[in-house]
């Protein structure tokens, strides 16, 4: 409790401390007040004196009372891109109520699980093909992939202690670095990405499609997810290298039973959200509308009922904090203290005759050391996110590469620890892999992964025309 009350405290008063201060010159009073709130809220989103939803819900309401701003604080949650976070996590549940995600996993173990880099392989491509759906990697990962591939350790002997060096260490690592690299690829596998979005449209005046992002992020990042299983398998290998994978999903698939209407018009719905948000720039249709319009063909058709998705508390507490960080980033924006900002940058930075490359690498650079301090990659993105565009704004970096890189190597930092992002502690708690070895692996497969989106990945981007 003492810790508890610690947290409180710090939490109240360096927003009263700010406010009490003098407003610094050129920044209007109401920007002022809005950051007290905004910085109160990133302190509570790191310190956690409460869950998430209940520090935002404090932030809307203090603002709202204390500066007569109702309008502005609940502005986020009319945001298409808060609904669409939330409609993507109910996207989810279909998958994980229907059995669907199961299926697919065990199909592809059935078919490419033989050695234990193939079953690595196919936790890789499983966890893809569902990331569109599921912006919550402890949905996605803890939740639905990680329970299977357990199993598989489980059955052959593996836990944590002295035989987790068999085949649970092994697939606990790699799911973690998989989790991490699917989350980048598309707008929709992250609520994080859709955070990023929001401040490349306040800060760098840009909108973001889902389209878009998956054209700039897929392919360097599917470059990683093909490296990743080969260099966990080197780094930490498995005792057990081949497993009798056909037995395993004749045995899953015979667990779950003949495929249901559920799941054929699950995966016929999933297939045309997915043409639904790659055309969009076509059809004028947003990324929104077809989430939404989704989650309404699964309650016509009765893929999932109403009651199930009212029991999704990850889709309503991610809408709450969500919705609550939009409205108070934008209320910032609008009340001019982005720009307010960038001008003070502006006078007192000076990147003249510094090559706009290595701007980019040096802002990467910046950003990475930052993570050991942040507990969840929310908290980094409220914060660091709207520096590092500011500061690349300033310098004058072309704005797409930044956009990008930002935006996917926030998803990459997540490796550094295991806490860096809400499913860590899910597969680090249960104890097959030690701590330095998680760190340690973590590190080479971040330092890949940058190496790649600024080699590829930037390379990429100029045929692209972004820059």
């Amino acid at each position: 409790m003492q810790v508890k009350y610690w947290k409180v405290a710090v939490t109240v008063l360096v927003p009263v401390i700010l406010l009490l201060m003098p407003v610094p010159a050129g920044l209007p009073v109401k920007a002022w007040q809005l950051f007290a709130v905004y910085l109160g809220a990133i302190i509570g989103l790191m310190l956690r004196p409460a869950p998430e939803p209940v520090v935002l819900i404090v932030a809307v309401a203090v603002s709202s009372i204390c500066f007569k701003n109702t309008s502005i604080v609940l502005a986020g949650y009319a945001s298409t891109t808060a609904w669409l976070v939330f409609s993507a996590f109910m996207l989810g549940q279909a998958f994980v109520e229907t059995g669907l995600g199961r299926r697919i996993a065990y199909i592809l173990i059935g078919k490419l699980g033989r050695t234990t880099l193939g079953l690595g392989y196919v936790a890789a491509f499983t966890d893809m093909i569902i990331s569109p759906a599921t912006p919550s990697n402890t949905a996605r990962t803890g939740g639905l992939v990680y329970p299977i591939f357990r199993s598989i350790a489980v059955t052959l002997d593996s836990e944590p202690g002295p035989t987790s060096r068999r085949i649970g260490g092994y697939l606990t690592l790699l799911l973690y670095q998989i989790s991490i690299t699917t989350a980048s690829m598309f707008l929709t596998a992250s609520a994080t990405n859709l955070l990023v979005t929001t401040f490349a449209k306040s800060i760098l005046k840009q909108d973001v499609s889902w389209t878009q992002w998956a054209m700039a992020i897929f392919p360097p990042s599917l470059l990683i997810l093909l490296l990743v299983p080969y260099i966990v398998y080197k780094l930490y290998p498995p005792e057990i290298k081949t497993i009798n994978n056909k037995e395993i999903a004749a045995n899953g698939l015979a667990e779950i039973g003949l495929t249901t209407r559920r799941e054929k018009t699950l995966a016929l719905l999933f297939v045309l959200s997915i043409i639904g948000w790659a055309t969009g720039t076509i059809t004028k249709i947003d990324a929104t509308a077809v989430a939404i319009g989704f989650v309404g063909a699964c309650l016509v058709t009765g893929v999932v009922k109403w009651e199930s998705l009212v029991n999704a508390k990850g889709a309503w507490n991610t809408l709450i904090w969500y919705g609550g960080i939009i409205s108070l980033a934008d209320g910032l924006a609008k009340a001019g203290f982005f720009k307010w900002l960038t001008d003070v940058m502006a006078k007192n930075l000076n990147f003249t005759g510094y090559d706009a490359y290595i701007i980019l690498v040096g802002l990467l650079v910046i950003s990475i050391p930052v993570r050991y301090f942040f507990a969840s990659l929310a908290p980094y993105c409220s914060t660091f996110i709207p520096v590092l565009f500011t500061l690349g704004l300033v310098a004058n970096v072309p704005v797409w590469p930044l956009i990008f890189l930002m935006g996917a190597m926030s998803e990459f930092g997540c490796l550094l620890t295991h806490y860096g992002n809400a499913v860590a502690p899910v597969l680090f708690g249960p104890g097959y892999v030690d701590q330095a070895t998680w760190w340690k692996v973590g590190t080479i497969v971040m330092v890949v992964a940058a190496v790649i989106y600024l080699t590829a990945g930037m390379a990429y981007w100029k045929v692209l025309g972004l820059y």
